[in-house]
């Protein structure tokens, strides 16, 4: 661009202007159709009226000739002003007809080897930060004389350009190939997608990448439901129990949504306490409750027994982390259900994002964008809620935060001098923060209002017509219109809304019939459920740390039971006493009692207790030996044929020597051994003297 002109002697400046074209040559079509069409359309634009002003170039005449240009075309598109034409065409001329100048942000193809560009891509993505200092770490390793890839060293580079001069001593300052300007070198850089999927992993980098829209809209009640976990922007007051003691905690729930309709059908939250928990080396350990597996069961358990089973597969869409679904509780809602519910994940990813080889593992959040996006609304609801924290107690929580902490600490009575309220006087307490009975009523309004929304752009809603008889009125629905005299009738007002998710579902649900569950099968849903196996006549398993063993007293339940066939189990950890069986297609077996009791132990000074398990132990091992003598019932009669014969061998023998006295039977019994004695000593030798004579024959 020829900056040196100026608009005063422009005129024999363009007198001079070479011969243009004002075209794309046929050699840059390639490249040129490669653009979008909005810019192909923009430059071929441009140059027209490129070619139109150099066509009314003249002394004295150009701004008027490009003023009148854009006074005929500005509208058309954008870049058409006066100084903008003036500005394209002398960068036009400059560049001696290149269009490429007339293209916004253009980027030309790359000239750089493909080894160095991934290199370059591998330190820009390294450095987490900035990206300008890993490309001056890159020059730095240049001038530093270390080989980079697709150029080598500079040594071999300038001994490539320069073939006919002298080898300097030392990198000459300033002395890179082309193209090696920071400015153009973060062209080459990775995109903004890749590099935070290096950097922060694939969830943070989803957003930066294409993804699948899905359309919920011909779903049905309850046929897709979303469990999530979800922390509150709220802290509450714990008042303290038998376990833990009063104290300021966050608050965590789950929530259960119908896709279909975004309605919240169940959800439960509680305080996250922390408890004193022993340690294996007897020392206590502060450790913070959070949302366990039995919650996620107990959810599961409300929203059958709150709706019942609709005529048409379930199917539950859970996670892999906290609200996750237990492979044993997803084969006991296949089995108790008959294959009418489903348990989906989000997936678990697996891929390796580090040079190192760390492989990071986690959930799809984003496949579940209808939960996901209801939780925003939910928290801007409570947003005024006392006790509000902020999703970052750093960035947006209330300035008072650590005074409300404070004070609240100080009334609860925590610390070396405390009074150590009891639950019922820290619940007469007036404090900043709520307790948890006051959130969940809170949570519960938030979600009513929330069901009841019509300001969202919801997929598949309907569009309820309503009229208003003036304005102030409350809206009525639109079959009332006949209802009022027809004078009036053109002079209401219409007005249109979406519909609510609770009108969404009492709509489309009117069409589907739901199956009250059993109260049976619901029992079933509160105990807990393990996939056991019944091996050396026991079932035997780990549940929380702690050890059950289970065992048929009588042999009635397992009579005919493989071993090490395996079962589904439920029990109680609560009352585990009993043990209910089902095989795995969930035809009920029989219940089994616990070895030891409630506790699995007996006190070492309950002989009686202990009498009564050994006597169990002991019909068990009966009943094995049974089975053995059963099955061995041929050799047990061969031994007895043979315990006979032995006796009746003996019996002779004494018959024998029945008259002989003490002395003499001595002898004859010495005079017996010692015949066999000599036998034996001959027998020995002659097969001595048999070995002797083989060897000597070979």
């Amino acid at each position: 661009m020829r900056t040196a002109l100026s608009l005063h002697d422009s005129g024999s400046a363009l007198a001079t202007a070479p011969s243009l074209s004002f075209s794309v040559p046929i050699s840059d079509l390639t490249e040129f159709a490669s653009l979008p069409e909005a810019r192909r359309t923009e430059v071929q634009f441009k140059l027209g009226l490129l070619r139109r002003l150099h066509e009314l170039r003249g002394p004295g005449s150009f701004v008027q000739a490009a003023a009148t240009i854009a006074a005929q075309h500005a509208h058309q598109m954008r870049g058409a002003s006066k100084s903008n034409l003036i500005k394209a065409y002398y960068g036009y001329i400059g560049s001696h007809g290149d269009w490429r100048v007339l293209v916004a942000n253009y980027k030309a193809p790359s000239h750089q080897p493909s080894e160095f560009v991934q290199e370059l891509k591998r330190v820009a993505e390294l450095n987490h930060r900035s990206i300008e200092e890993a490309l001056k770490a890159l020059r730095q390793r240049w001038a530093d004389g270390e080989s980079i890839p697709g150029y080598g060293t500079w040594i071999e580079y300038y001994s490539s350009v320069y073939p006919d001069r002298p080898l300097p001593k030392t990198w000459p300052r300033g002395f890179y190939p082309a193209g090696w300007s920071p400015r153009n070198l973060r062209r080459y850089g990775p995109s903004k997608g890749t590099r935070i999927l290096f950097q922060r992993g694939i969830a943070a980098a989803k957003r930066f990448f294409p993804s699948v829209k899905r359309d919920p809209s011909g779903l049905r009640p309850l046929e897709l439901v979303v469990i999530d976990d979800f922390m509150l922007d709220a802290l509450c007051v714990f008042p303290g129990d038998k376990k833990a003691p009063a104290q300021i905690a966050p608050v965590a729930g789950l929530l259960a949504k119908d896709v279909a309709t975004r309605r919240s059908l169940v959800w439960g939250i509680g305080a996250q306490i922390e408890r004193d928990e022993k340690q294996p080396d007897g020392t206590f350990k502060k450790v913070r409750c959070g949302i366990r597996r039995v919650d996620v069961q107990m959810l599961i358990h409300d929203l059958f027994a709150k709706f019942g089973l609709p005529d048409y597969t379930v199917t539950i869409l859970c996670e892999n982390a906290t609200a996750s679904i237990s492979p044993e509780l997803e084969l006991s809602l296949d089995t108790l259900f008959e294959g009418r519910v489903k348990v989906e994940r989000t997936g678990l990813i697996e891929h390796k994002t580090l040079t190192n080889g760390f492989v990071e593992r986690g959930g799809k959040p984003w496949e579940k964008g209808w939960i996901e996006s209801a939780f925003n609304a939910l928290w801007n609801i409570m947003g005024d809620q006392p006790g509000y924290k902020g999703s970052n107690a750093r960035l947006n929580g209330p300035a008072d935060m650590d005074a409300k902490i404070a004070a609240t600490k100080l009334l609860l009575g925590q610390g070396e001098r405390g009074l150590k309220l009891p639950p019922e006087k820290v619940a007469l307490l007036r404090l900043p923060f709520p307790s948890p009975e006051a959130v969940e009523r809170s949570f519960a309004w938030a979600c009513i209002q929330i069901d009841l929304r019509t300001d969202h752009k919801y997929i598949g809603f309907d569009r309820v017509t309503e009229f208003m008889l003036a304005d102030g009125t409350e809206p009525q629905p639109f079959q009332n219109l006949a209802l009022i005299p027809s004078d009036q009738q053109m002079q209401v007002q219409i007005v249109e809304r979406s519909e609510s998710p609770l009108e969404r579902w009492q709509r489309i649900s009117q069409a589907v019939t739901f199956q009250q569950i059993p109260s049976s099968v619901l029992a079933l849903m509160l105990l807990t459920p393990k996939r056991v196996s019944w091996k050396n006549s026991a079932i035997t398993f780990v549940h929380d740390k702690i050890g059950y063993s289970y065992v048929d007293a009588d042999g009635s339940v397992m009579r005919g039971v493989q071993d090490e066939t395996e079962l589904l189990a439920y029990f109680d950890p609560a009352a585990p006493q009993s043990l209910h069986l089902a095989d795995l297609k969930g035809a009920f077996v029989g219940t089994l009692e616990r070895l030891g009791g409630r506790k699995g132990m007996i006190d070492l000074r309950d002989k009686a207790a202990i009498s009564a398990a050994g006597g169990v132990v002991a019909q068990i091992v009966n009943r094995a030996q049974a089975e053995l003598r059963e099955r061995h019932a041929d050799a047990d009669s061969q031994l007895a044929i043979d315990r006979a014969h032995n006796a009746q061998v003996i019996a002779d023998y004494k018959a024998e020597v029945a008259q002989l006295s003490t002395a003499q039977r001595i002898v004859t019994a010495a005079t017996e051994a010692a015949g066999e004695q000599a036998v034996k000593v001959q027998t020995e030798k002659a097969l001595s003297r048999a070995r002797d004579l083989d060897i000597s024959s070979l």
